[in-house]
């Protein structure tokens, strides 16, 4: 096992990452740092021109740091998992102010086709993604609760959108825009697909819905330390401005823990009527940076 970790750790970089690599432009800065992060897998040594243009991609997509650590080529690194776990249990994670990048990204365009594709024809009626949309957008910082909102041992379900939101507003805060949930859920990475990482889970590949369950909750852990963005059940997010919501529907974000991949991938969105009450259906709040009850 350690002579094949090792094989794969010395292999040579695949050829289409290379060409890609060699053709990129120098401002498209998601496709950048999308492939220097694929061949810095591979051991690739970057000359000190590639290494200016990824540092100067880096402070382009991500210009606030927050809190965290500097690894490798000064790549900003929100909390990990390990660092999380040395920290007692939050109710409210903060997001610092910035600029995020919000969508879907190019570059992953194909793979969230080929998902969206995969669903039973009845979850993609009335649901149909634009994959051109990603954009930039300005946020200041917000408090976020870390887990689902509770209701006893597990999230409030069934209540509709306007219900939900009464519930937070009378908490001091509100849903979260979608945006504000995108962020929360891909930390400061620009091509994050999931809450819980760059791939669906190797024993789940290829398999979809409550099989994979466990493996799915175990891992959905967002950057920020907020959980279940993945699995436990879909939430209810506010709109924004620059996209609009039928009359009469609002948006979902995330799934529950048995829906296909495809409800996983960041920029996801389901359209459900405002009125709906379900067991599947739940949200979180978020506050103001200064709200009253965090110590």
């Amino acid at each position: 096992m350690t002579f094949l970790f090792l094989a794969i750790l010395l292999a040579a970089p695949p050829a289409h990452y290379l060409e890609q690599w060699k053709t990129v432009r120098g401002d498209d800065c998601g496709e950048v740092l999308f492939l220097a992060g694929r061949l810095k897998k591979f051991q690739y040594k970057f000359s000190t021109a590639e290494q200016d243009r990824i540092l100067a991609c880096e402070k382009r997509v991500f210009p606030v740091k927050g809190t965290g650590e500097l690894g490798p080529n000064h790549v900003f690194l929100v909390p990990a998992r390990n660092q999380i776990a040395e920290h007692p249990e939050r109710r409210l994670a903060r997001i610092p102010a910035g600029i995020w990048y919000v969508g879907f990204v190019p570059f992953l365009v194909d793979f969230a086709r080929r998902q969206f594709q995969a669903l039973p024809e009845a979850e993609r009626t009335g649901n149909a993604p634009d994959f051109g949309f990603g954009r930039h957008v300005k946020k200041d910082a917000f408090l976020i609760e870390t887990q689902e909102h509770p209701d006893g041992r597990g999230p409030r379900v069934r209540v509709t959108f306007d219900e939900a939101r009464e519930l937070c507003k009378k908490a001091g805060g509100d849903l979260p825009d979608e945006e504000q949930w995108e962020i929360a859920a891909r930390g400061a990475s620009y091509y994050r697909p999931f809450p819980f990482g760059e791939a669906i889970p190797m024993p789940c590949f290829g398999r979809t819905g409550p099989q994979c369950a466990k493996d799915k909750t175990h891992l959905d852990l967002s950057p920020w330390g907020l959980w279940n963005l993945g699995s436990g059940v879909a939430e209810w997010v506010l709109p924004v401005p620059t996209r609009s919501v039928p009359t009469g529907m609002s948006i979902t974000k995330g799934g529950t823990t048995g829906d296909h991949y495809y409800w996983n991938i960041v920029p996801a969105r389901r359209l459900v009527p405002s009125q709906t009450r379900s067991d599947a259906i739940g949200f979180r709040c978020v506050f103001p940076e200064k709200h009253p009850t965090v110590h």
